[in-house]
């Protein structure tokens, strides 16, 4: 470290009900997890849904995985040689959540995928949309 150099600002955090929330100043967003799922928001402000609706997202989660791992075989085996439960993680988007009840689950980072990842959009216990980038 230079003698100009200043040490970074640890990132605010707030902690609730055994929860604690992190906002990410490098791209101003927030995350947190709960019972095991990492949740973000990338808004500066958190409208955080109720413990009861990230239980209904979690229960819906659940529910979508076998289809959601069917899509995602998918659409992996249509790019080259990236495969399945290779390192990949997933987090769940709540920004819109509490505005329209709709809310995203991204996968990346495995190890074959590149910069690879892919978005779904959720409402009503169902997949709207589908969408993959790198």
């Amino acid at each position: 470290m230079g003698i100009f150099s200043k040490t970074p600002k640890p990132n605010p955090k707030i902690s609730f009900e055994g929860v604690e929330f992190t906002f990410q100043r490098d791209h101003e967003w927030w995350e947190f997890t709960y019972r095991g799922t990492e949740f973000c928001s990338f808004e500066p402000v958190l409208t955080l849904p109720t413990k009861t609706q990230l239980d209904s997202i979690l229960s819906t989660l659940e529910s979508l995985m076998p289809e959601l791992r069917k899509r995602l075989e998918k659409g992996l085996s249509e790019w080259s040689d990236s495969k399945l439960d290779d390192g990949e993680t997933y987090s769940v988007d709540v920004k819109e959540f509490t505005r329209d009840g709709t809310f995203s689950v991204s996968w990346s980072g495995g190890a074959s995928w590149g910069d690879m990842g892919v978005e779904y959009t959720i409402k009503d216990r169902a997949i709207l949309d589908e969408s993959w980038g790198d």
